[in-house]
């Protein structure tokens, strides 16, 4: 079996509650290893609930395998096993400069000529953060922010990069500054997961999509299906420009 075909992610029987209320019910899904994968849904059908159980941020029960060994802990830990999450709302650190936020994304590379390789290749994908490197973060737009979360994710060299929502708040024209961005991250190899609620972009993006409804998969196949056919993407996803 090639790298491509192997899953470097295998999720079985997943479940997220909180307190009382049950946010993902028995999901399963795979991603394998150079994929891009999108998790689609509603707002509260819980697709940042599975990313954040992914990331050991919320509590979770079921199965979850990782390059062929389980993945538990807490979220350093999932760091060092090879994980890397941009948040929703991607919190960066508003009060520092656009590279010290970057070198919060490596501090775990005790060698400074790595890291400064790292700041290159970062500076290089995303020239604008190169151009504000000194610039406090909280000074930058929205579209600049999800670039600098993105940009702080790639400083750890990830073997997963799981996205929440990465359009969320950003006006039109960012959104698709972002996800060119991200489109450059994936064809450089990188494995993807990404929720996302604006369903017509990422499935431009992603070869396979989970669409969860209450909690649950409702679909899961190739993502040029949900885009071809438009009787499905009703059915899944309500009214989905093409």
């Amino acid at each position: 079996m090639s790298a491509v075909d192997s899953a470097l992610l295998q999720v079985r029987g997943l479940k997220v509650h909180y307190r009382n209320v049950q946010a993902v019910h028995g999901v399963d899904l795979d991603v394998r290893e150079g994929e891009v994968v999108a998790v689609l849904g509603a707002n509260g059908a819980g697709k940042s609930s599975i990313i954040k159980s992914l990331m050991g941020l919320v509590p979770c029960t079921g199965e979850v395998q990782f390059a062929g060994a389980p993945l538990a802990g807490t979220s350093a830990k999932r760091v060092e096993a090879g994980l890397a999450y941009v948040p929703e709302g991607r919190r960066v650190f508003g009060d520092l400069s656009v590279e010290d936020n970057l070198r919060m994304g490596g501090y775990i590379v005790r060698d400074a000529n790595e890291v400064k390789r790292r700041l290159d290749g970062v500076y290089e994908l995303f020239t604008r953060l190169g151009e504000r490197r000194l610039q406090l973060a909280a000074t930058l737009s929205g579209g600049e922010q999800q670039m600098l979360a993105l940009g702080r994710a790639l400083m750890r060299q990830p073997r997963l990069l799981l996205l929440d929502e990465p359009s969320l708040g950003l006006a039109p024209i960012m959104v698709q500054m972002v996800y060119r961005l991200i489109e450059r991250i994936a064809a450089g190899g990188m494995t993807i997961l990404l929720s996302e609620q604006s369903a017509h972009i990422a499935l431009k993006l992603a070869s396979r999509a989970y669409v969860l409804e209450t909690g649950g998969v409702a679909f899961s196949g190739a993502a040029a299906e949900l885009q071809s056919n438009p009787a499905l993407r009703e059915a899944y996803l309500g009214s989905v420009p093409s």
